[in-house]
């Protein structure tokens, strides 16, 4: 008879928390499927070359909405929010949904969602949510990119950060500060310290040639970059259902000069790597991380298309090499990705 399962909890607790490395923690729990009940998701480890499975009971059918300093973000139906560390399982409340200045009116205002389910809507009042620091320290903030035209709210209360704010496409915290990109390459400042209310300022102008695609803010030992994911979106009919899905092509890459005050292209990342996704942005270096190959993009699906569920259809995900100018297969820890859904996200470990 298995016996693991008659340790105190109280004495699982304690060797846990013994324990630095995240791979040891998830080895942990797999010990004893008493210690490990609900849904069940994976860490591919790139390192290793390894799958590690955990259950989350936390996650159950819940969408997660981004990832920082080791911890994802989970969104409910019901409107809550908030922070979970998958290997510690410690949860951080935030404030939910129905907090986000305006959010009752969007909803209600005519015209705007009446025609959509509670699934669009639930996905188009928040897009993403990011940390300014781990949210074990007590001072950390979170900031939401929310609603269709792009809103910014911050935690505690989820205060508008300016109502006359233009909309975003994406947001960054770089070096302590706040920025927020637009769809044009316009890129703001937002000091959420200032009082009564947070101050918003244009640190770069609008880039003439960028038009539609994903944007994407990255910070990196460089500075700040803008990336342009451009993609080919398609209609297609599926159960008597229109559904839009969208095809990456490739990407394009600007980076902040040396004044901190315009855009400029470049082609090539270095031995830098990026991730892309709804988790906060990420750039490593290849010499640190050899595994993973230089000047190359690892990007994930962005869009939560609930139609697409259960059809086969693949997510859009891949490694686009800027060398070659061409996208590979993501390297992947399933041979079935029609089973993984949603789609996955990139996270930092961070057991603590």
């Amino acid at each position: 008879m298995n016996q693991w399962s008659l340790l105190p909890i109280e004495l699982l607790n304690l060797i846990e928390e013994s324990l630095d490395l995240y791979h040891d923690k998830v080895r942990l729990r797999c010990i004893c499927s008493s210690w490990s009940v609900g849904t069940s998701c994976a860490f591919f480890d790139s390192l290793e070359k390894k799958v590690h499975k955990v259950e989350l009971p936390e996650a159950g059918e819940k969408v997660l909405k981004g990832s920082a300093y080791g911890w994802v973000v989970v969104a409910e139906k019901s409107g809550a929010i908030f922070l979970l560390n998958p290997l510690t399982r410690n949860k951080i409340k935030l404030p939910p949904r129905s907090k986000f200045p305006d959010v009752r009116n969007a909803v209600l205002a005519p015209g705007r969602y009446q025609s959509h389910d509670a699934t669009h809507v639930l996905n188009h009042l928040l897009r993403k949510v990011i940390l300014s620091s781990s949210p074990t320290s007590m001072d950390f903030v979170a900031v939401a990119l929310y609603g269709e035209y792009g809103h910014l709210a911050y935690c505690k209360k989820w205060s508008l950060i300016n109502n006359k704010f233009p909309t975003c496409d994406d947001i960054i915290f770089h070096e302590g500060q706040l920025y927020a990109l637009k769809c044009n390459g316009q890129l703001m400042v937002c000091d959420i310290d200032s009082c009564p209310k947070p101050i918003v300022t244009e640190v770069a102008p609008a880039y003439p040639r960028i038009q539609g695609g994903d944007m994407y803010l990255v910070g990196s030992s460089s500075g700040l970059m803008m990336v342009r994911r451009c993609i080919h979106v398609d209609r297609c009919s599926i159960s008597n259902k229109e559904i839009y899905t969208s095809k990456t092509l490739s990407f394009m890459i600007f980076k902040l000069d040396t004044s901190g005050r315009n855009w400029y292209q470049v082609q090539s990342l270095g031995d830098d790597v990026l991730f892309l996704g709804l988790n906060s942005p990420l750039a490593i270096s290849s010499h640190d991380y050899p595994v993973y190959k230089r000047n190359c993009i690892y990007f994930t699906d962005v869009n939560y298309n609930f139609g697409l569920k259960g059809t086969g259809r693949p997510f859009d995900e891949g490694v686009f090499c800027l060398d070659e100018k061409k996208i590979e297969s993501l390297p992947t820890y399933s041979s079935d990705l029609n089973e993984v859904w949603p789609a996955p996200i990139w996270v930092t470990p961070n057991p603590y």
